[in-house]
């Protein structure tokens, strides 16, 4: 994995571009020549300055620095949870992993966990076997652990976060919908990141499919509430496109096809305008497969992340 000082050196070279000319009076050259080095750390500030000046977003950044590397533990927890994933699932045209084989590889997963403990693991296991072996949602043996886990760790990484998202249909709505308020407090440290407001919105995504899941639409709708205050506070314009779709999904579920399918069909008109079809063609996957759902009457998790996670 590149350091943050050689992949913005990879970028700056890649852009044809000199210390001199990215160079400002919050980054001098001696200063980006250092870092670009690995002699010296910057702040965050004077990092996304940098950022700006080259023409390059965080999420591609990182996508440069980090590759696909992962720590084993990491990889193989990321491997488990791509087997069940949204992206999975449209690739196969619709067609979920068999439970046995999910099983097996939990199995598996407990199994190394055993020899050697890894916290993050072992939480994994925890919230899976709870999914597989608990139909009612309801049951006071949800994994209680994690939720005592989310609620002392009060400076919440990127880790933290995806834990929540995972655990929002396991924990009661009460627990869920407390630990939700607290995401702005908890996430303080990562405030000043680059792509700080996208992360926030996916954990208020993933709550309103989960309220969905337990059919509790007016939890559903505040939490959308509460999505769509922080993009108007945050500006974060590419998370707001989104929110007319989060409307349709639960709008759908309310029984109102037609003004749900009008709600979806904004999302995606605005993803035309902008010419992201990536995203258009994604979304266009997840809501015929919502209505198909809810005709099926089989409400859907769903896990929001970022591309580059």
């Amino acid at each position: 994995m590149m350091t943050y000082g050689e992949a913005f050196r990879y970028f700056r070279h890649s852009k044809g571009l000199t210390l001199k000319q990215v160079a400002d009076q919050m980054n001098s050259v001696s200063l980006i020549g250092q870092f670009e080095t690995n002699q010296c750390h910057i702040s965050i500030e004077r990092f996304v300055h940098l950022l700006d000046q080259i023409g390059v977003t965080y999420d591609e950044f990182q996508l440069k620095r980090q590759g696909t590397t992962r720590s084993p533990i990491r990889q193989k927890i990321h491997e488990y949870r791509r087997m069940s994933s949204i992206e999975t699932v449209i690739a196969a045209h619709g067609q979920h992993i068999s439970a046995q084989d999910l099983f097996a590889r939990l199995d598996k997963l407990a199994a190394e966990n055993s020899h050697h403990y890894n916290l993050q693991l072992a939480q994994q296991v925890q919230l899976d076997s709870f999914y597989q072996t608990q139909q009612d949602r309801d049951s006071p043996n949800y994994p209680k652990g994690i939720q005592y886990y989310l609620t002392q760790v009060d400076d919440w990484g990127l880790y933290e976060l995806n834990l929540f998202k995972e655990c929002i249909r396991a924990f009661p709505v009460d627990v869920s919908w407390r630990l939700l308020h607290n995401v702005g407090k908890k996430v303080q440290l990562m405030a000043d990141l680059p792509g700080y407001a996208s992360e926030i919105c996916n954990v208020y995504f993933s709550a309103i499919t989960g309220f969905i899941v337990r059919h509790d639409l007016a939890k559903a709708w505040q939490t959308w509430r509460l999505a769509k205050l922080f993009c108007e506070t945050e500006d974060d314009a590419e998370s707001a496109l989104r929110l007319p779709a989060m409307a349709g999904w639960i709008t759908l579920h309310e029984g109102h096809e037609d003004k749900a399918r009008a709600l979806f069909n904004e999302t995606l008109h605005y993803f035309q305008l902008l010419h992201f079809q990536k995203a258009y063609n994604h979304w266009h996957e997840i809501i015929e497969g919502q209505i198909t759902a809810y005709h099926q009457q089989i409400p859907q998790y769903f896990v929001f992340v970022t591309p580059y996670e």
